[in-house]
């Protein structure tokens, strides 16, 4: 079986099954780096901690090691007392691109602020900040990824303003809890079907659990993903973490996190690392598990093309037959229905209309001007069906 023909938006020049790295910020307090320290600051001061934690991770076995970006946005520079954002970030990448030691992926995290109507920021800046940053990194990475997002809508926006500046693969990943749920309580599978319209490579889950609650998580979208074309990412901790008194510690030493690996490519997921507790010596054991399984000529598909959704509900819809649609006015609030079709036909309509899709419970198809449910469609946190 051949993945890439299935996983058809991943990269043909990388491998499949593709091993990630292991944690950067816990490997860097290991490496001295002290509590509170911004870890871009202290990397640039001490670059040669950071080229022997990747170093490690290429000789134990990953494809690829993530620069050392995650929090190189601008307002998380900002927070720092660091105002060169552009330089800053040219620095980091150039750090993990001189090692050679294989592909290198561009690291982008939350920004910190949060989306209207739930905070201040409007859709276009977030936008623009991660524009601002995937610019400047863009030259030295392979591919990027945005992850342990706790909004699917702050995910959308990073995902819009990367494309916005360059071609190269995206990925996506989330922090769920143990009911594989965001902190803004999205739904994983709403999350896979709104970001896959926007042309993401590969998506899944990063952080806050230990492998087998990650494993329940995923397992449901491995159907849908390969509908979609879509490589899905597993990045857990190792375990649980709990503090004692020589500081914080996780409850899954390397040799038991690798025995979850098979688990991982039985279920058809594909893309894996570690996260906060996992070093070089678990990536070690993913290697050697990736590299002994014998992967299943069976994959199951799932259709995904007559769903829409929202961030946390799905409808199944028959996009030629839809029911009348709504004017874009206050009679959409009193619409009970698994979704609703909403008319727009002017800039006022579809301003409307975002400024009230939280307020929505059901997900939304659109009928109308093209031009107008186009910027919804742009800005909108969900998957929308558009007929004329």
């Amino acid at each position: 079986m051949k993945l890439h023909n299935i996983f058809y938006r991943f990269p043909k020049e990388f491998p499949l099954p593709f091993v990630l790295d292991g944690a950067t910020g816990t490997a860097l307090m290991a490496a001295g780096m002290p509590n509170g320290a911004c870890p871009e600051k202290w990397i640039l001061e001490h670059p040669e901690k950071l080229e022997a934690i990747q170093r490690g991770y290429y000789a134990a076995g990953s494809d690829a090691v993530l620069a050392p970006t995650f929090g190189g946005n601008r307002p998380s520079l900002e927070r720092n007392g660091l105002y060169d954002c552009v330089e800053r970030n040219v620095e980091l990448a150039k750090l993990s691109r001189g090692l050679g030691g294989g592909f290198v992926g561009g690291d982008l995290s939350p920004t910190g602020q949060f989306l209207r109507p739930y905070g201040d920021a409007a859709f276009d800046e977030i936008v623009a900040i991660y524009a601002e940053q995937a610019a400047a990194i863009e030259p030295y990475v392979d591919f990027f990824i945005s992850e342990t997002n706790i909004s699917l809508a702050e995910a959308r926006a990073a995902v819009v303003g990367i494309k916005s500046v360059s071609d190269k693969p995206v990925f996506v990943t989330l922090t769920v809890d143990k009911n594989g749920r965001t902190m803004s309580g999205d739904d994983m599978l709403c999350a896979l079907l709104t970001l896959a319209e926007l042309g993401i490579s590969a998506f899944g889950a990063n952080c806050s659990v230990g492998p087998g609650d990650l494993l329940e998580t995923l397992r449901p979208l491995a159907p849908y993903a390969a509908g979609l074309g879509v490589a899905l990412i597993a990045k857990p901790n190792a375990g649980m973490p709990h503090d004692t008194p020589q500081g914080r510690v996780f409850d899954l030493d390397a040799e038991s996190f690798g025995e979850y690996v098979p688990q991982f490519l039985e279920a058809g997921i594909y893309v894996i690392g570690g996260c906060c507790g996992t070093d070089a010596g678990y990536i070690k054991q993913i290697r050697e598990a990736v590299d002994s399984f014998a992967l299943s000529a069976e994959l199951p598909q799932k259709d995904s093309s007559k769903l829409i959704c929202n961030a946390k509900q799905i409808a199944e819809i028959d996009p030629d037959r839809l029911p009348e649609p709504l004017a874009a006015d206050d009679e959409i609030f009193d619409c009970e229905d698994e979704f609703a079709v909403v008319r727009v036909e002017s800039e006022s309509d579809a301003e409307f209309l975002l400024e009230n899709a939280a307020m929505l419970t059901a997900p939304i198809a659109l009928t109308g001007d093209s031009d107008c449910c186009a910027k919804v469609i742009r800005e909108y946190c969900g998957k929308i069906i558009y007929r004329e």
